[in-house]
C-alpha cells in the first residue's frame, strides 16, 4: 500500500488537501467531479460552468493524470437546481451517488490513507475501512444543531418563522455516522472544533488547520484603497447571504440609529425571511452576489467589514477583507482568526456591533491603523501555508 487516495463532489478545499499530497510526492489519485485539462470533462464544460468549478484553486498544479472525473452527480443536481429549484433543498441524494463510485474506484486503489469530506464520504470511508486504509474526514460546516438553536433564538426576537433544521434528519444521520468511520477529523477553525467534540464526544481526533485566501489576489487593494476621512460617514460593507443565520437583522438595527455616521453596503442573495424584516428598517444600498473581481472594488470603496453570523466554522470573506486592509467586526461565533479578539463582538448584540462602528467614526487613525494591521495579519493565511500544515499530518500518519 501506498499514497493517498482522495475523493469529493463539487468544489472545495478537497483540492489544496490533494495538492498537498502530490505536493509531498505522495497523491495516488483523486476522484472529482470535474477538472480542467485535455480529453477532460471540465474542458468541455468550461464554457458552460463557473470557471471555480472546473479550475478551482490549484487545479492546473495537479497531475491530471492522477484525477478521475466523474460528473454526473453534479451536471444533474445543477440541472434541476436551475430548473426545478424547489426538488433541490439539499445535496444529500447526489452526493450519496458520487459517494458510492468513489467508494467502487477506491476498491482498485492501493492507498495507505483515504481523505473524504462530510457529507459525501460515508460509503467510502467504510471501504477504507475494510482495506485498512487511515481515514481522514474533512468538515468544513459549522453542526447544523448550533446553528439551528442561535436561528430560533434571532427568529424569536425578530417575530419571523424559519425552517425547522438546516439539514434534514438523514442527512444529519449521515454527517454523524461519517464522523463514527473517520479516524482523523479536519476542522478550520477552534470554534468549529469545540462545538464538534461537543456533540460528537466519539471523534478519535480532531485536527484544526485554518483555512486561507488568495492573498495575492486581494493584496494589491490595501495600497490602492480610498483613505477614509473625519467628517465623512464610515463606509459599511456586508458580504455574503443575506439572511437571519448570518446576523444580517442584527447589522441592520445596529445601524438604524447611524444614519449621518454610517453608509451600508449589503452584498448578497436574500433569504426568504428578509424581505419581512428589511421593512423593519431603513433602505441600504444592496447588491446581488458578485463576482470576486467585483467584489475587489467594493473592498476599495469601503471602511470596515462587519460579519455578525450566528455561527460560521470559518468565514473566507473575513480574511479576504482583511487582506484586502479591511479591519472587520465580527461575532464571536466565525471561525476566522482576527489579530485581536477585540475585534469580536457576541452574536445577537446590535449594540456592540454600534458601538466599534462609532469608535472607528470617531477616530479614522484608529481605522486605518487596524487596517494596515488587517493586511499584515491575513497575510500569512496563504493556501500555501494550509497545504503546509496538511502534508505535515499526512507524513505523520503515513509514518504511523
Amino acid at each position: 500500500m501506498n499514497g493517498i487516495a482522495l475523493a469529493y463532489s463539487g468544489v472545495h478545499q478537497m483540492f489544496q488537501l490533494a495538492l498537498a499530497a502530490h505536493e509531498i510526492g505522495e497523491l495516488d489519485g483523486f476522484f472529482a467531479s470535474v477538472i480542467d485539462g485535455e480529453g477532460r470533462f471540465g474542458r468541455r464544460l468550461g464554457r458552460l460552468a463557473p470557471a471555480g468549478t472546473v479550475r478551482p484553486l490549484g487545479w492546473e498544479r495537479l497531475p491530471t493524470a492522477k484525477v478521475w472525473e466523474y460528473p454526473w452527480p453534479l451536471l444533474i443536481n445543477r440541472v434541476l437546481k436551475k430548473y426545478h429549484p424547489a426538488r433541490i433543498t439539499e445535496h444529500r441524494w447526489s452526493n450519496a451517488w458520487f459517494d458510492r463510485a468513489a467508494a467502487r474506484w477506491l476498491r482498485h486503489r492501493p492507498a495507505q490513507i483515504f481523505a473524504g469530506a462530510e457529507t459525501c464520504a460515508l460509503e467510502s470511508l467504510c471501504q477504507a475501512g475494510k482495506m485498512g486504509m487511515k481515514r481522514v474526514l474533512d468538515c468544513p460546516g459549522i453542526p447544523a444543531q448550533v446553528l439551528d438553536a442561535e436561528a430560533r433564538r434571532a427568529a424569536a426576537a425578530f417575530g419571523v418563522n424559519i425552517s425547522s433544521s438546516s439539514n434534514s434528519l438523514a442527512m444529519t444521520r449521515r454527517k454523524q455516522l461519517e464522523l463514527a468511520q473517520a479516524e482523523v477529523v479536519l476542522c478550520c477553525s477552534e470554534f468549529q472544533r469545540t462545538h464538534l467534540l461537543a456533540l460528537n464526544p466519539g471523534i478519535k481526533r480532531a485536527e484544526v488547520i485554518s483555512l486561507w485566501a488568495d492573498v495575492d489576489f486581494w493584496s494589491d487593494v490595501a495600497s490602492e484603497r480610498l483613505r477614509s476621512r473625519h467628517g465623512e460617514p464610515l463606509r459599511v460593507l456586508y458580504a455574503g447571504a443575506l439572511s437571519l443565520k448570518k446576523g444580517v437583522p442584527y447589522l441592520l438595527e445596529a445601524v438604524e440609529p447611524m444614519a449621518s455616521q454610517v453608509t451600508l453596503t449589503l452584498v448578497g442573495e436574500l433569504s426568504p425571511e428578509m424581505p419581512h424584516i428589511l421593512k423593519r428598517f431603513r433602505s441600504h444600498r444592496s447588491l446581488p452576489y458578485l463576482p470576486k473581481n467585483e467584489l475587489r472594488g467594493l473592498y476599495r470603496e469601503h471602511d470596515v467589514l462587519v460579519l455578525p453570523t450566528l455561527g460560521d466554522s470559518f468565514g473566507f470573506v473575513m480574511v479576504e477583507a482583511m487582506a484586502s486592509g479591511l479591519p472587520v467586526i465580527a461575532s464571536q461565533n466565525a471561525g476566522a482568526p482576527v489579530p485581536d479578539e477585540g475585534w469580536r463582538v457576541p452574536p445577537h448584540d446590535a449594540e456592540a456591533i454600534r458601538h466599534r462602528l462609532l469608535a472607528y467614526h470617531a477616530d479614522r487613525e484608529k481605522l486605518n491603523q487596524d487596517g494596515k494591521l488587517a493586511a499584515s495579519f491575513a497575510a500569512q493565511f496563504t493556501p500555501e501555508r494550509y497545504r503546509a500544515r496538511a502534508g505535515e499530518l499526512f507524513k505523520e500518519l503515513l509514518k504511523a
